[in-house]
C-alpha cells in the first residue's frame, strides 16, 4: 500500500469517497513508490468517466486541506493532463479507491 500510516490512509479514503467515490483514484509519486520523506506530499490521480467539475476538485481541495493530514495533498484529474504526464502516472502507482 502507500506510503503512510493506516489511519491517515483512513482519512484519505473516506474524503475520496464522499467527493469521487464513483472514481478510480490511483497514487503516484514518492508516496505511492514508497520513497516518500516525512513530508512528501501525496500525489493522487483521479481517473472518472468524465472531467471533474471544478466545484467538486475545489470541495475535495478544501477537504484534505482541513483535514489532519502533516501533508499536501495534490488532487490530478486524469482526465485533463497529457499523454505525457498519463504516461510519468501508468509508470507506478498503487489503486487506493477502485471504481464502484
Amino acid at each position: 500500500m502507500i506510503d503512510v500510516p493506516e489511519r491517515q490512509l483512513e482519512t484519505i479514503k473516506s474524503i475520496l469517497a464522499e467527493y469521487v467515490g464513483d472514481c478510480e483514484v490511483r497514487a503516484f509519486g514518492s508516496r505511492g513508490n514508497r520513497t516518500a520523506k516525512e513530508h512528501s506530499d501525496l500525489d493522487l490521480a483521479i481517473v472518472g468517466k468524465s472531467k471533474i467539475k471544478r466545484r467538486v476538485k475545489m470541495l475535495l481541495r478544501e477537504a484534505f486541506e482541513e483535514s489532519d493530514l502533516p501533508f499536501r495533498v495534490d488532487i490530478i484529474d486524469y482526465n485533463t493532463v497529457s499523454e505525457a504526464f498519463r504516461a510519468i502516472i501508468e509508470e507506478k502507482y498503487e489503486v487506493i479507491q477502485d471504481k464502484p
